[in-house]
């Protein structure tokens, strides 16, 4: 298998598993890979390249230690070893009115900090900054709330520490007009179901406290084969996942069953 600095944890785990002790060889902060839970949290959403920015290492280093256990790589000649990520504007966060949040024990609790993260961020008022304590940089939470808005930058005060500032800057991009830009404009939930008929993957994500449901369709949309669909059991409209779902080059439509009770094929667009 041929890696490089985009290729997904999840497809090297998948290729062959002693690339996790290859990655946690690099540093000390990447031996989280060895841990299931954390490992099914962060595979699925997590390049090379974003791997290497939690364990404050480099892209080829990483994509060496991988070749020596059989990957064919591709080394990345504009890789660096920047200890602090700004947002794509460059600029010096002004770091006013700091609220804490050490999500350190949730995790040790075997949790996914999302939830106590997201909820933290609503009550934040404008004018201050959440300091996110952690012991790695949480790269895909990041994504996600780039799109919403927020500026960030990360930084080691500390060996073993990191600290992330998050503060809302701009609009949410992710407003329904734009959801529903997202959902295919040409096909029906029913042309779906005939297109893929026999070839559904499916799971039940309703009875899943978050952020598990949207961890367990990124799992499975990383394993689907080729030609095939994923047929969804939510609760309701899951808008977290679906700017995730259009970056991977995927796809949805939704029905609607009752109040608590949506149906979701994903399937690829590429």
């Amino acid at each position: 298998m041929k890696i490089n600095r985009d290729t997904k944890i999840s497809a090297i785990l998948k290729e062959n598993m002693d690339a996790v002790d290859a990655i946690a060889s690099i540093n000390r902060h990447l031996t989280k890979l060895r841990n299931p839970f954390l490992r099914k949290m962060l595979a699925p959403r997590v390049s090379v390249a974003a791997a290497a920015q939690v364990g404050n290492s480099n892209v080829n280093e990483m994509l060496k230690a991988l070749e020596e256990v059989g990957f064919e790589v591709e080394y990345d000649n504009s890789d660096n070893n920047s200890n602090t990520v700004n947002t794509d504007t460059n600029i010096d966060m002004e770091r006013t009115n700091i609220v804490d949040l050490d999500v350190r024990p949730i995790l040790d609790g075997g949790t996914d900090p999302f939830n106590a993260i997201m909820e933290t961020l609503k009550t934040l008022k404008p004018e201050e900054t959440l300091r996110i304590i952690n012991t790695f940089e949480p790269i895909p939470l990041l994504n996600i709330l780039k799109s919403k808005g927020y500026e960030y930058e990360s930084e080691r005060p500390e060996e073993g520490i990191v600290h992330t500032f998050l503060h809302k800057v701009g609009e949410e991009e992710v407003k329904q007009e734009q959801i529903e830009e997202i959902a295919a404009p040409d096909l029906t939930y029913e042309d779906l179901e005939n297109r893929y008929d026999g070839k559904l993957m499916e799971i039940d994500v309703r009875d899943l406290e978050m952020p598990m449901p949207m961890v367990t369709i990124l799992e499975a949309i990383e394993n689907l084969e080729l030609g095939n669909a994923l047929f969804v059991h939510h609760k309701k409209l899951p808008q977290y996942l679906l700017p995730e779902l259009k970056q991977r080059d995927f796809d949805y439509k939704s029905k609607e069953v009752d109040a608590d009770n949506i149906k979701l094929i994903i399937y690829r667009t590429k």
